[in-house]
């Protein structure tokens, strides 16, 4: 049995090996050919997209933390020990609140305080200006944020 495991595992293991070989040798050839140039107006496009869509996404994890916060706070509220067979404690509800609640909710904010509308107008004109982008916004750029 176990040499049976130990064959699987080494079959499994060289497979994903040649696998990131060929992908390694892929990207290779892929960064070989010229990339095509983006104008300064796509750029500016994508940025625009990039932000759009990062706000949503801070809109929608705040939400949802502030969502779980509320139901944990009114469900520990209402809870009668002997009706439900739920009890809660005051620092089970404050864990609740602070990991299904606030750790969403900051990462809402954090989305929200990042990808506001005064840093993408600073982005912009940072682009416009001297063609740089901050690094934060390189890292996000992909091909699909570009008009074709």
């Amino acid at each position: 049995m176990v040499k049976k495991i130990f064959f699987l595992v080494l079959v499994l293991g060289a497979s994903s090996s040649s696998d990131a070989q060929q992908r390694i040798s892929a990207v290779a050839s892929a960064s070989s050919t010229p990339a095509p140039t983006a104008s300064r107006a796509d750029t500016v496009q994508a940025i625009h997209h990039i932000f759009s869509k990062h706000r949503t996404g801070g809109w929608i994890w705040t939400a949802i933390g502030s969502a779980f916060a509320l139901r944990i706070t009114s469900v520990a509220a209402n809870s009668n020990a002997t009706a439900d067979g739920f009890s809660s404690t005051t620092a089970g509800t404050l864990v609740g609140v602070g990991l299904f609640g606030g750790v969403p909710a900051g990462i809402g904010i954090g989305k929200l305080t990042r990808f506001s509308k005064t840093k993408e107008e600073q982005v912009v004109a940072l682009y416009e200006k001297s063609k740089i982008l901050p690094p934060y916004v390189v890292q996000r750029l992909k091909p699909k944020y570009f008009s074709h």
